[in-house]
């Protein structure tokens, strides 16, 4: 057993190195996390897991946790969930939480963490393949703080500790099953009940366009500056975001929209900055709204398990205005106008819809 020291605000390359090398080689690495310490092997390699499970007394047919350090990659692994359960992630990874769900290509239950650990973060990157990591403990033990715990209860049992001080909450990650209807907490730990339901009763609908500099934007604000003039008992109800198919990045919604919207609903939106939907967005948004069909059918080849939840605006217009919501860019400020009253009539509908 080797036990080694990382500063993790000034990283020593090659002491990471050493540790995927170790890794690499089939052997039971202790690392540091946010929570507490774990005990890494590389997920595939038989013998390592074998291992793994033998020093910590663990019962075979109790699955160890699946750790990567990106969300992106991460949720990868999983089959489609939710919208909600995205949203978790979103708020938590990288972060102290184990989210269980199915696995991708397979019915069974997966769980998977995206530490925030900058250490084992940088570890993870450096190795390019998933881990199994597991508390730094007997089974139905406390689980260690520190390498010096680890070196104490393990001894020559792991290959390598890598110590990089003291961790932040001493106390494990939360586990949440999303397989049980909303969640269950199967470990409660950092992450507590009540932060978790928030993030469920929270519905997230994005208003889309092609720019996302007047159309969807000019959406979003009226339906904010509605809820809170007319339902603001809605407000901790729902997120409401706007999105475009192509925009330029980071625009400031145009100069008529901003008029427009200043005039008509007493609103400053000079702050909105445009932003491309990506599959992400969508796979976590309750309800997504276009103004044209061409938006809705590049929802769907982006991601066709989304068709039920996108809808055009148009379907909730007056009895025989039902039109889509054309694109005014580069036109005069009253075509701006005729565009915010067609949208204006559309989410006055949609309000009474979410009530």
């Amino acid at each position: 057993m080797k036990r080694v020291e990382i500063n993790p605000r000034n990283i020593d390359m090659a002491t990471v190195k050493e540790c995927v090398l170790v890794l690499k080689s089939g052997g039971i690495v202790a690392l540091p996390t946010e929570t507490v310490y774990g005990l890494g092997v590389i997920y595939d390699n038989k013998k390592a897991v074998e291992r793994l499970y033998k020093i910590k007394n663990r019962p075979w047919d109790k699955p160890f946790t699946l750790c990567l350090e990106s969300r992106d990659k991460a949720v990868d692994y999983f089959s489609l969930m939710p919208p909600f359960a995205y949203r978790i992630i979103e708020k938590f990874w990288p972060g102290p939480l184990t989210v269980v769900f199915y696995s991708k290509d397979s019915s069974e239950k997966i769980g998977i963490r995206v530490p925030s650990h900058n250490v084992l973060n940088l570890i993870l990157r450096e190795l390019n393949t998933p881990i199994y990591l597991s508390s730094a403990n007997r089974s139905g033990e406390r689980e260690s703080v520190s390498a010096k715990e680890i070196e104490e209860i393990f001894g020559e049992e792991v290959d390598l500790i890598v110590d990089a001080g003291q961790v932040t909450f001493f106390q494990p990650s939360t586990v949440v099953d999303i397989t049980s209807h909303p969640f269950r907490i199967l470990r409660e730990g950092v992450i507590t009940n009540i932060e978790l339901m928030n993030v469920l009763f929270k519905k997230r609908i994005v208003f889309l366009c092609t720019g996302n500099t007047c159309r969807s934007p000019m959406a979003e604000y009226i339906l904010k500056n509605s809820i809170y003039r007319k339902a603001p008992y809605l407000c901790d109800r729902y997120e409401i975001i706007s999105r475009g198919i192509i925009p330029l990045e980071g625009e400031p919604a145009n100069y008529e929209t901003l008029r427009v919207l200043g005039e008509k609903e007493d609103i400053d939106a000079s702050s909105h900055r445009s932003k491309k939907i990506d599959r992400y967005t969508i796979l976590s948004s309750d309800l997504i709204f276009v103004m044209e069909e061409m938006h809705k059918d590049y929802i769907v080849k982006l991601e066709p398990t989304a068709e039920s939840r996108v809808f055009p605006l148009r379907k909730f217009m007056s009895q025989g205005r039902e039109v889509d919501i054309f694109d005014p860019i580069g036109k005069p400020y009253e075509i701006y106008e005729r565009v915010y009253y067609l949208l204006k009539d559309a989410i006055d509908e949609l309000l009474e819809w979410l009530c």
